[in-house]
């Protein structure tokens, strides 16, 4: 585990074949704790030894964590390639990998070499320039239709990816 090469099961549902012995576990270490006799931190990591054992039985290796790894990108790059013009949240994007906002971010920035929002830019800004390759000169009109809803940051994304403004942009296709 420490080396990453074994990942435990992040997520027990209540169908999960250890869901009940987990279960168990947990609520004996409540108790424990809530008792506090004698010895008790003993019992304590006895019972999350157990629990650990049980976890161990459901872990998989590194070749099945990167499998896992590659569909949860791919569900997530997926996603926000088909609704790139709505508001993204990173809170949305983590719900589709099951998890927390943080190891979200730290998973895709992990995985891409760059933060979900810098993708999601990179996504909106692509397509605008195929919406202007299109003949689209309406600037405002194309920024809202892809998703970016403030004209003066659609500008500095464009500048910075580009290095023109997108007006630069369009008289250069003309």
């Amino acid at each position: 585990m420490i080396n990453h090469e074994l990942t435990l099961p992040y997520h027990i549902s209540s169908t999960h074949p250890a869901h009940h012995s987990l279960h168990e576990c947990f609520i004996k270490m409540a108790s424990l704790y809530t008792e506090q006799t004698f010895g008790y931190e003993i019992a304590l990591k006895s019972v999350l030894l157990q629990a650990l054992f049980l976890l161990l039985q459901y872990s998989t290796t590194e070749s099945a964590t990167i499998s896992a790894s590659s569909d949860k990108l791919k569900n997530v790059l997926d996603y926000i390639d088909l609704h790139y013009a709505e508001p993204l949240t990173i809170s949305e994007l983590a719900e589709l990998c099951y998890f927390s906002e943080y190891h979200f971010m730290r998973f895709f920035k992990k995985h891409m070499n760059m933060t979900c929002i810098q993708y999601i830019n990179n996504v909106r800004l692509e397509k605008a320039v195929e919406l202007f390759e299109h003949g689209e000169t309406s600037i405002l009109e194309v920024s809202l239709s892809v998703g970016f809803h403030n004209l003066s940051y659609f500008h500095r994304a464009f500048k910075a990816k580009y290095h023109m403004t997108p007006l630069s942009f369009i008289k250069r296709l003309n």
